[in-house]
């Protein structure tokens, strides 16, 4: 997830914000410079700013060998991964697409061994158990790959029987805007295509094309409505483009569906101070700091507000990279 341009001026380690800088210019070598070194201050550093110093060299290492991959440097892009590995080794992600780059390369145990770990990081994971499947098909064993597709195929089922079987109970209680909400969830929903659409939308954060940029993840949310990332983005944009109060619902919006992770609920804060509601702000800061004292944007800004330094309401203009 991102922060706001504003949230992370306040960071308090040189390291971590320079290598968050130098990451959303896809200046991925730099960051990762920057990162590794504010990790080595094993002492210096807070325990939110080794989160997040750990996070982003994790995404500038998998992003990077994307880039290689592109370029046809798939060992370099495997090196990138491994060592993302090693910073983040629960990350199901990584594992997968490590599997998809040893496949590419016809190194077919190790590409089987990489989905198996992103499936132990995450039973769930449906896109991993399918590429396992068809890696068993391409090795030729047959009898594990129907297994492994069978419980696929449970995983895929599941997807859509949940949100329906909630959304018609939420029917027979009268409450149809909801269950409207759990039918879309149920028989239109397509990671796949919330995706590509992401995938396109931050490309055109990055170059500032924000009204672009809105409409793809628009798209993305639509395609997957519970992907609390999704709805950060937007909101992101929304307050780049001034739209602050529809900015506070999209960061409400993906607060509520990831409650454990403090960035959407930083960015509503701060998008709170920029719509003048200065004590719900307050509130979610307060909250930011029992979950976390060791967040420095929220100590900052908490005592700013607290020495009644309010923020006064933005009036539209014109806004460079939101980074």
């Amino acid at each position: 997830m991102r922060l706001l341009m504003e949230v992370r001026n306040l960071m308090e380690n040189y390291h971590v914000k320079s290598g968050m800088y130098h990451y959303f210019r896809n200046e991925y070598k730099p960051a990762e410079d920057f990162l590794q070194k504010a990790l080595k201050d094993e002492n210096g550093l807070s325990e939110a700013d080794r989160r997040n110093a750990r996070h982003y060299l994790t995404l500038s290492l998998v992003d990077s060998s994307d880039k290689l991959r592109s370029e046809g440097r798939l060992e370099e892009g495997v090196e990138r991964l491994q060592r993302a590995v090693e910073v983040s080794p629960s990350f199901p992600d990584i594992h997968f697409r490590l599997g998809r780059l040893y496949e590419e390369m016809d190194r077919i145990d190790e590409a089987l061994a990489e989905y198996e770990r992103a499936i132990d990081c995450n039973q769930r994971y449906l896109a991993a158990h399918v590429a396992r499947g068809f890696c068993l098909l391409r090795a030729g064993r047959s009898d594990e790959a129907t297994e492994v597709m069978r419980g696929a195929l449970k995983i895929k089922q599941n997807q859509t029987k949940r949100p329906f079987d909630m959304a018609v109970r939420l029917l027979g209680q009268g409450a149809t805007a909801e269950a409207v909400e759990l039918f879309h969830e149920a028989f239109e929903s397509s990671p796949q295509l919330c995706a590509e659409y992401r995938k396109s939308a931050l490309a055109r954060l990055d170059a500032g094309d924000y009204p672009r940029a809105l409409s793809d993840f628009e798209r993305a949310a639509q395609a997957c409505p519970k992907y609390p990332d999704i709805h950060n983005f937007r909101g992101i944009v929304l307050f780049e483009l001034d739209r602050v109060e529809e900015a506070v619902e999209a960061f409400r919006l993906s607060v509520s569906l990831s409650p454990r992770y403090l960035v959407p609920r930083l960015n509503l804060a701060f998008a709170l101070l920029r719509a003048g509601e200065c004590r719900q702000a307050e509130a979610e800061l307060e909250l930011i700091l029992e979950q976390d004292p060791s967040e420095q944007a929220a100590a900052a800004k908490l005592e700013e507000l607290r020495t009644g330094r309010f923020p006064e309401r933005r009036r539209p203009s014109s806004r460079g990279s939101a980074g």
